[in-house]
């Protein structure tokens, strides 16, 4: 059976490899075989999990077939167990020099041979395991490996778009994580009065922009064979090739470029709110120089008008005394017509006396405009 744990045993003794068919039959995988060439063909066509080599052998013995199993790229790792009479020193150093991995001495029970080669399968079974792992934990670091790379590149176009001032340069961008990512499409960005479409080569064909309009009305993502389109308020991404024989990198893509182009979205709507935010510190500051020149001839105005109200009450004030010197009125009611018409000229000028106060209210108004317009923090 495959997978099934597999024991070669070479012994030119037929009953003793019956034996150990016999003993192992029902654990394990058993082949046999009368002679060490024997053995050596099927390992052209098998690689086993366990051997059992006798030492004494016609033509070559235990020792010299351990030896070039260790030499044999594919049967080097698989452990070597010897099943021999000779339970001596020498024949132990001998097998231990050749490669071999332990010792079971002739004769042997069968529990003892089963508690042996049980003792490997389960080594063999935890290696496997380990190896199982090994491969996972490379596959995963391969994953993490490709994975990062990906980040990388939209960590870099971030922070790239984050210095964008200019759409185009938003566009430039965008062409330039396709790049790292392999792919070729087109983008469509999105303002009050103005739709960019653009593929690498600058502006785009008619057909690109042709389909982005189409493929609006879909979802915010949406796949056709192997093209996929991403969709926001103010920005549009199409890709004309994805990488449709690798679902795992076609779904990591898709997830990279729809945080791309959402971000893309955010950052084309805080450079028309930036945009906008100078259009109106610009009039501001227009309306700002207007208002300074308006206080400055409101000032003058006011004064010269000031000036000639007081010569007019003073022109008046002489005219009036030239014609009471000359009238025959009491001097009571002389003074008396005097004085009222200086205090009522008087109430009149001061009644027309807010210029102070006017000047300082449109001063206030022009530190406030100009408190606006500078940068905030």
């Amino acid at each position: 059976m495959e997978g099934e744990f597999t024991v070669f045993v070479v012994d030119d003794v037929e009953a003793s490899r019956r034996m150990v068919e016999a003993a192992l039959g029902r654990s394990c995988q058993v082949e046999t075989f009368a002679s060490g060439a024997a053995c050596l063909e099927r390992m052209q066509s098998k690689v086993p999990d366990l051997f059992l080599l006798d030492v004494e052998m016609p033509g070559m013995d235990g020792y010299t077939l351990c030896r070039k199993l260790k030499d044999d790229s594919a049967g080097s790792r698989v452990p070597v167990v010897f099943v021999s009479g000779l339970a001596d020193l020498d024949s132990c150093l001998a097998g231990y020099d050749a490669g071999g991995d332990d010792f079971v001495v002739k004769p042997f029970k069968a529990a003892e041979l089963k508690q042996k080669v049980a003792v490997w399968q389960r080594d063999a079974e935890k290696k496997s395991s380990l190896q199982q792992q090994i491969e996972a934990s490379d596959t995963l670091a391969s994953l993490i490996m490709s994975n990062l790379d990906e980040y990388a590149a939209l960590v870099k176009f971030l922070r790239a778009l984050n210095g964008c001032t200019e759409y185009r340069q938003v566009g430039d961008e965008i062409f330039g994580l396709l790049r790292a990512y392999r792919l070729e499409g087109a983008v469509q960005l999105r303002l009050p009065g103005i739709e960019l479409t653009l593929n690498a080569n600058g502006d785009a064909r008619p057909v690109e922009g042709s389909i982005l309009r189409l493929m609006r009305c879909m979802d915010t993502i949406t796949s056709y064979r192997n093209r996929l389109a991403i969709h926001y308020e103010r920005a549009s991404l199409l890709v004309a090739n994805m990488p449709l024989d690798d679902a795992d990198l076609c779904g990591r893509l898709r997830d990279h470029l729809a945080i791309a182009v959402e971000t893309t979205d955010a950052r084309l709507a805080a450079m028309h709110a930036q945009r906008e935010t100078l259009s109106t510190r610009s009039e501001i500051s227009a309306l700002l120089d207007n208002v300074t020149a308006t206080v400055h001839d409101f000032s003058q105005r006011y004064e010269a008008a000031r000036y000639r109200g007081s010569e007019t009450v003073r022109l008046l004030l002489a005219e009036l005394d030239a014609l009471l010197d000359s009238s025959s009125l009491p001097e009571a009611v002389e003074e008396s017509l005097r004085n009222t018409v200086r205090l009522r000229t008087d109430q009149l000028i001061d009644a027309f006396d807010f210029s102070a106060a006017t000047e300082t209210a449109l001063q206030t108004l022009s530190q406030r405009l100009a408190q606006a317009l500078e940068p905030s923090g």
